[in-house]
């Protein structure tokens, strides 16, 4: 096995456990246990329990911010953006479910830990340049409203799409289209809006 591949799946099982047991809960031993590697080869990649959990975040966070930093400096339009940014929100708990956990955890401040909320806040406030600047280029190019501040149409569009494609708004409600399905109804509703015409 490569460094690369162990400190990947060290990732990918730490990730696991935090999410099952909270920081709290969780040891080095049982990380090591269920790698089926000794405590001293998963010191050799990281020094500390801390290390491993921020290691966790970071890596997730990182993932997922130059995907969507990526998306606002693609081309194409802003309803194709949107799409994928919706259908990744409505995908990431299937495709992510201990991630998802975790990072609900983090949010929900079931983890009292001071260094996963300042990596959450990063990726909050990196999250929210990109998203404004894909609105920003709506707007520029005339496909979205102008009327209204980036920062409220933004958080408006984005908050509408995340607490609906999330798994509990979904079973909540009964809404067992398939995520493609689920999505097109979504943006369908964002781009033509609530009142009757």
């Amino acid at each position: 096995m490569t460094d690369r591949t162990t400190h990947d799946k060290i990732i990918e099982v730490a990730i696991r456990t935090f999410a099952e047991h909270g920081y709290a809960g969780t040891s080095m031993r049982e990380i090591a246990e269920e790698l089926d590697i000794t405590k001293a080869a998963l010191y050799y990649h990281f020094p500390s329990k801390e290390e491993i959990f921020k290691a966790c975040l970071s890596h997730s966070v990182e993932q997922m911010i130059n995907g969507i930093e990526d998306l606002s400096k693609a081309k194409g339009s802003v309803w194709e953006k949107i799409n994928i940014l919706a259908k990744g929100m409505c995908n990431f708990s299937e495709t992510n479910p201990y991630l998802f956990m975790l990072f609900k955890k983090l949010i929900a401040k079931e983890e009292d830990i001071k260094l996963g909320m300042e990596i959450m806040q990063d990726f909050f406030k990196r999250q929210k340049e990109a998203l404004n600047k894909i609105f920003e280029d709506g707007v520029k190019n005339k496909e979205l409203r102008d009327d209204i501040p980036i920062n409220l149409l933004s958080s408006a569009m984005m908050g509408m799409i995340h607490h609906t494609t999330g798994p509990k708004m979904r079973e909540m409600n009964n809404l067992e289209q398939n995520p493609d399905e689920y999505t097109d109804e979504l943006l369908k509703l964002i781009r033509g809006g609530f009142e009757k015409r």
